[in-house]
């Protein structure tokens, strides 16, 4: 990564001479430097960054409201986390034992599947210095607030409104839950074909509108077969079922001006799917998979539902309110496009797209999962709100136009004011919605504590057996049976035998970890409920530590909440946290 970024700052033509571009760089800025100093230039005026005037648009006010937009974003998921019944469930741990092995260069499992988002989360975590565990969980966070942004983008992109319609798909998208298709308690479940839109939705906007990217015929080419072959690594879905109606309707609605341009995409779209699906068709010879079973498990998941007790109204009658609202914007561009000459034609063709997808939900095809094209859905809904907000703002555009000079304030006004009317709406089917249990959160964040401060592989973790794959590769675990009817006597023949290397040498099943956490979690506990019985195993567990505390083994409380405690076990001082071996 550091080698692309010094490309992209150097210039790939500078990199094939290296010395002589290093050369007059150093010149140049010596010189400046020089110039700088003899006009006693002060220190402040070296590090302001001017904006140049030629500059007459909006891309400071952009700069600035995109980082707005990332905070607010972020509030408006993370808000949910209450929510959340993602974490710990037995699809989180599938996927954080497949996250983890990854390390281990370990894939499939010996089951082909497209894993290309899972491996994103992989590499997430360690470009931020956290822990798998952690990625997995803030990765659908990642997803929504890349998305957000693509929304607010693509509306800039391919309508005439600049700022309000693009705010007001922003806040559709980030605030509507009451009138979108999600499932408010699975809001934190990443999802692959989220994670393949936040591709596939830029790519769209630059097959409707090449002057965007600026490309040659030949970068163009190249840049979306990999877009296309990423795309087809992390969900086929999107590849497959929701790219083909996309380019039936850019290929219709065409410029003359853009025709090489969309089949130059089309051509692009054939071979990055003919190289994937090669991929993947190796790859299912190699583990002796069936590819037709491969590929229609890839098209429908299991993993993914749509129960969405949050909607005011049934999600089909929603449906059908939103592609009336979509008629007026199909029935307005055409006008628009062709007689008044405007560039609106990428906006209609999203608009057709839209209605395309909500046919396909009302029609039963055994290759389109209803649950998948929903969560789609979910993303174009803004779209299509950014799109209609646009062609209204035309319409009325002889009434406003005077107002222009306070165009910034009046649309963040107005957008303001709309996401105050959409929390003051939500406020009340959100309150009757249940919140989920607290345990798997006050969990996580154990183990995230557990995992800054301890030596890997120097302590054991005692826990339930679901919580398993959360030790792989960091420490030992020791599961509540193995704790209650075992450890005990590994403990006394430990001490007693702990100045005899020799014994240990010869019976090395007797050595115990450095230190011993122990999850003890409470009655109040729902997930308690789901690991053990607690009336009996909390008594047993606390009894047992205070048998080892009477043994003279340090015990302390590591860890406290009203869910669950981790009680530490230190059976070599100073041996396991990681300031103590530092210090």
């Amino acid at each position: 990564m550091l080698f692309i970024m010094l490309v992209d700052v150097v210039g790939i033509k500078n990199v094939k001479n290296p010395i002589r571009y290093f050369k007059e760089v150093s010149k140049a800025r010596f010189f400046e430097f020089l110039k700088d100093n003899e006009n006693r230039k002060p220190i402040r005026e070296l590090i302001r960054l001017e904006r140049p005037k030629k500059i007459k648009d909006d891309r400071v006010f952009i700069f600035y409201a995109t980082l707005v937009l990332i905070v607010v974003a972020f509030i408006g998921r993370y808000y949910f986390y209450v929510y959340d019944t993602y974490l710990l469930s037995d699809l989180w741990i599938s996927n954080l034992n497949k996250v983890i092995l990854f390390d281990e260069n370990a894939w499939f499992n010996g089951t082909v599947s497209a894993e290309g988002e899972l491996a994103i989360s992989n590499l997430y975590s360690k470009l931020v210095d956290i822990s798998p565990e952690v990625g997995l969980q803030s990765l659908a966070i990642l997803e929504d607030i890349l998305l957000s942004i693509i929304v607010f983008w693509t509306i800039r992109k391919i309508t005439a409104s600049r700022i309000l319609a693009p705010l007001i798909a922003f806040v559709a998208y980030v605030f509507l839950y009451t009138f979108s298709p999600i499932e408010i308690h699975y809001l934190l479940q990443n999802e692959p074909v989220l994670m393949g839109l936040t591709f596939a939705i830029p790519a769209m906007v630059y097959i409707l509108k090449p002057d965007v990217i600026n490309y040659k015929k030949t970068n163009f080419f190249i840049t979306l077969i990999i877009c296309f072959f990423a795309i087809g690594l992390i969900d086929l879905f999107t590849l497959l079922i929701l790219m083909p109606p996309f380019f039936i309707l850019a290929l219709v609605f065409v410029s003359k001006s853009d025709i090489s341009f969309r089949w130059i995409a089309f051509v692009s779209y054939i071979l990055g799917v003919t190289f994937v699906l090669s991929l993947y068709y190796w790859m299912c010879l190699y583990y002796q998979n069936d590819f037709l079973i491969f590929l229609q498990s890839s098209l429908i998941s299991v993993s993914s539902f749509t129960y969405m007790p949050n909607l005011i109204v049934p999600f089909d009658e929603l449906l059908q309110y939103y592609q009336y609202g979509s008629l007026f914007s199909i029935v307005i561009l055409p006008f628009l496009i062709w007689y008044k000459k405007e560039l609106w034609k990428p906006s209609l063709v999203f608009m057709l797209y839209f209605n395309v997808l909500v046919a396909f939900n009302f029609i039963q095809i055994e290759w389109i999962d209803s649950d998948l094209l929903r969560l789609a859905l979910a993303v174009f809904v803004p779209i299509c709100f950014g799109i209609s907000v646009a062609v209204l703002l035309r319409l009325l555009f002889p009434l406003y136009k005077g107002l222009l000079r306070f165009k910034i304030p009046l649309a963040v006004g107005m957008a303001v004011f709309a996401l105050g009317g959409i929390v003051f709406t939500q406020i009340t089917p959100l309150n009757n919605i249940k919140t989920s249990d607290k345990t798997p959160r006050m969990v996580l964040d154990a183990y995230d504590k557990i995992l800054h401060e301890f030596f890997p592989h120097s302590y054991a973790v005692v826990n339930d057996n679901v919580a398993q794959t959360m030790s792989i590769n960091k420490h030992f675990f020791i599961n509540y049976e193995d704790f209650l009817f075992g450890y005990l006597e590994s403990d006394s023949i430990y001490h007693r035998n702990r100045k005899k290397p020799k014994f240990f040498i010869e019976n090395p099943q007797y050595v115990i970890p450095k230190s011993i956490l122990v999850f003890v979690y409470h009655d109040n506990s729902e997930k308690a409920n789901q690991f053990a019985d607690q009336n009996q195993l909390e008594p047993l567990l606390k009894e047992h530590i205070k048998t080892l505390e009477k043994r003279g083994r340090e015990v302390s409380l590591y860890y406290e909440s009203p869910y669950v405690n981790v009680y530490e076990i230190v059976n070599e001082p100073k041996s396991s946290k990681i300031d103590d071996l530092i210090y």
